[in-house]
């Protein structure tokens, strides 16, 4: 039986990490996802460009998604299994991480190509909250 607590953690994970897969530069269009060129379009005339500002708000707006789930699930650490519990820790620390890869941040210049490095930290957040709603379906809710 589906622990509805843990499958909404888990969905809620993979969700984000379509959202920072979209607001990478090399998702599905050449230009960039659909959330980069919406959030870049209102940026362009800051001075900033458009594919740079579109990225740091996918910066901002995956992490903080990421993060912000993370803490959902480890605020429900009583109700859900453990394996819930490690997807929300690895969901704060994806979150950390794409937001540490910004222009400007600490690993910006460590983890490159920036474009790669996302998509990477976005697949890895998708994975985790596959392996989250795998856990869901096998394990049983802590009591």
């Amino acid at each position: 039986m589906f622990s509805k607590k843990d499958l909404l953690v888990s969905v809620l994970v993979l969700l984000t990490g379509f959202v920072m897969y979209e607001f990478t530069p090399m998702s599905a269009a050449p230009g960039g996802g659909v959330l980069l060129a919406s959030a870049g379009n209102g940026m362009a005339n800051t001075g900033m460009g458009m594919a740079n500002a579109g990225m740091e708000t996918g910066h901002y707006v995956g992490g903080a998604l990421a993060i912000f789930f993370g803490i959902v699930g480890l605020a429900l650490y009583k109700k859900v299994n453990k394996v819930t519990v490690a997807i929300s820790v690895l969901s704060i620390l994806l979150g950390v991480l794409f937001l540490a890869i910004m222009d400007n941040w600490p690993l910006h210049t460590v983890l490159v190509p920036h474009p790669v490095a996302m998509a990477s930290i976005a697949e890895l957040t998708m994975l985790v909250g596959i392996i989250g709603i795998v856990g869901s379906a096998i394990l049983k809710t802590a009591k």
